[in-house]
């Protein structure tokens, strides 16, 4: 089995759905991350693009993911300028492959990198993916008019959060809290003590 998980940012994915990857994985599968915003310049202080890189590095020498970051433009300030255009779709396609399953942002996420990910994302994999999931993302899916999940999977609080700590620049003790809220109303809806939430976009039937 061969998933692929596309997300905007370092980060993005471990605060949705890295334990539900890491649960495949332990089964066989191939994990290959998708990132669509690479580290550059930002607004917040703490972090800085080698601040990003270290961090990034330190959570998938944990997880061992192979991660494919795309080569996004820059604004003239340093910071990063995802848009959705031909272009880019192009540069998108080369990082991924056919595969049973992707996991991809909502469209309704508040941020926006994450709703032009979907964008690049989703009609490239019509053509490769078996089964297309979108993720609920901290904390940018508390608005959601349209999308529910649909899809519940139990997971290791202690894994996410060790995961989760890489991140030092970004995920305080109050934000991990937070996280751990989602995770724990998660857990409730399905049954289990934690949990990451998605919603089915696409399945294939032969």
């Amino acid at each position: 089995m061969k998933i692929v998980a596309i997300t905007a940012h370092p980060d993005d994915l471990e605060i949705a759905c890295a334990v539900t990857l890491k649960k495949f994985q332990d089964q066989g599968a191939e994990i290959i991350s998708v990132v669509t915003v690479r580290p550059s310049a930002e607004e917040n202080s703490n972090r800085d693009e080698d601040t990003v890189l270290e961090e990034l590095k330190n959570s998938y020498t944990l997880s061992q993911f192979e991660l494919r970051v795309l080569d996004t433009d820059l604004h003239a300030n340093g910071r990063p300028n995802l848009v959705c255009n031909n272009n880019t779709m192009t540069e998108l396609s080369e990082l991924i492959e056919s595969c049973d399953l992707a996991i991809i942002p909502n469209p309704e996420d508040s941020h926006q990198d994450h709703r032009t990910t979907h964008d690049l994302a989703w009609p490239l994999l019509q053509r490769c993916a078996q089964e297309v999931w979108t993720m609920a993302s901290w904390p940018y899916s508390y608005q959601y008019r349209n999308s529910t999940a649909n899809i519940y999977m139990g997971i290791d609080w202690e894994f996410k959060q060790s995961l989760l700590q890489c991140y030092g620049s970004y995920i305080t003790e109050n934000r991990l809290r937070q996280i751990r809220n989602l995770s724990r109303v998660n857990g409730d809806k399905s049954g289990n003590l934690d949990a990451e939430a998605f919603t089915l976009l696409y399945k294939y039937v032969r």
